[in-house]
């Protein structure tokens, strides 16, 4: 893989752990979905007037990019609501790459070579070791599994509408624009207008950072897929688990026993793999 595919993937891991964890954090979900959606509303303005729109081709990827999102953060909540980072986090990522990989084998004929296959192999597996929690409610745990298949689902069609459209930054601009205005629709129906702009003010900056924040995760692994095979940068970002659970042990105060550990090793050597084998 060129390098900057690998540091692009790896660095957007880093946010994505650092995201996801501020967002587990918070305390009001609707109020930080709110939020996000603002920041990435003002995202999408500040690019569409500076580069302007996607081309034509990569509108109908965007389009079910939108409607795979919102499934996706419908269950990202549902399920922060009934389990720990370290179980849903890890367990939605670790079962996205395989399928990804799988999906670009038939729709971008991306097939990994046998070592590449094997690390791809080795980072579900070890994200899988770190999120599997035998204590979990199973509702939480199929919640997980159901925000896997949105993460695969809109991985693909994100990294192929990106390379149609030949512009990563100005994609996903717009679909974190489109996205964020049925998201505040949602929020505002939910809570009332009234209140919604109460609840968002208690702390407005976090949930606007936040949109930020991931819209240049997202951007950057978007960005090396234009270039670089859809799986492997797919893998590689999943190194977030390795993040995620310093993140959940050392600031969230989560436990995280020897089989978690051993797994964010598998994690990264599966990733030593698909860089450098």
């Amino acid at each position: 893989m060129p390098l900057l595919a690998i540091a692009a993937a790896l660095s957007s891991a880093l946010i994505h752990a650092s995201w996801n964890a501020a967002l587990r954090g918070g305390r009001d979900r609707v109020a930080d979905a709110f939020l996000i959606a603002i920041g990435g509303i003002i995202t999408w303005v500040v690019i569409a007037v500076a580069f302007g729109a996607p081309r034509v081709e990569a509108w109908p990827y965007l389009a079910a990019s939108v409607l795979i999102h919102l499934v996706y953060w419908a269950a990202l909540f549902k399920a922060y609501d009934m389990g720990e980072l370290s179980h849903i986090y890890t367990l939605s990522r670790g079962s996205a790459p395989l399928l990804v990989s799988v999906g670009a084998a038939f729709a971008a004929h991306e097939i990994p070579p046998p070592v590449k296959a094997a690390g791809i192999a080795m980072v579900s597996l070890g994200v899988l070791c770190v999120g599997a929690s035998p204590n979990a409610p199973l509702r939480a745990t199929l919640w997980a599994l159901g925000i896997g298949v949105c993460i695969a689902s809109y991985s693909l069609v994100d990294a192929l509408g990106a390379r149609a459209g030949g512009d990563a930054l100005v994609y996903v601009a717009w679909t974190s624009g489109i996205m964020g205005v049925p998201m505040i629709a949602f929020a505002v129906w939910r809570r009332g207008p009234a209140r919604m702009v109460r609840d968002a003010a208690v702390a407005p900056w976090r949930g606007i950072a936040i949109g930020i924040i991931s819209f240049a995760g997202y951007g950057l692994v978007l960005w090396a897929q234009t270039f670089a095979p859809i799986g492997q940068v797919t893998a590689l970002r999943e190194t977030s688990v390795v993040f995620g659970a310093l993140i959940a042990y050392f600031i969230l105060r989560e436990r995280l026993g020897l089989r978690r550990w051993l797994g964010a090793i598998v994690v990264g050597l599966g990733a030593g793999l698909i860089a450098f084998g």
